[in-house]
């Protein structure tokens, strides 16, 4: 297996693989134009897991500057792997590589969010070192229009 950058190739491949992870309103075409605009973020990366020449997961992770403190924190904003492999490493190989990344751009911490339904999720997290920090703070959302 090898973990490398995302290319606007991968797009069929992760469209499926967003799919899994929940969100099957994607385009192959979509999918490919932010591909491509993640290879051009200079603190964002999108990588792949590939196998004997097929896409069998993705995680996409940027760097948050911070103002409260000097620094950055790295986040984790997607991660699916075919479900058929899950359980054989290649999640844990996503994130390390994403860790890598961020320690590159500076980061000193990690940070994901995970649907309260995905409780196998949280458990893979948490086995990587990360806590769950939702008792401390609350996620608010509003969506922006023009």
């Amino acid at each position: 297996m090898e973990i490398r950058h995302a290319l606007g190739t991968d797009a069929p491949a992760v469209t499926a693989l967003l799919t899994e992870l929940g969100y099957p309103d994607n385009e192959v075409e979509d999918v490919r134009g932010r591909l491509e605009r993640w290879s051009r973020h200079p603190e964002g990366a999108a990588f792949v897991a590939e196998a004997d020449g097929t896409v069998v997961g993705v995680v996409a992770v940027v760097a948050i500057p911070l103002l409260e403190r000097p620094g950055s924190g790295g986040r984790i904003v997607a991660l699916v792997v075919d479900g058929t492999r899950r359980g054989s490493g290649i999640g844990r190989e996503l994130v390390s590589a994403a860790e890598t990344e961020a320690l590159r751009w500076g980061c000193d911490f990690m940070e994901v969010t995970s649907s309260r339904h995905r409780t196998a999720a949280h458990a893979f997290y948490r086995a990587r070192g990360y806590e769950d920090h939702c008792e401390r703070s609350a996620r608010f959302m509003r969506r922006l229009t023009a």
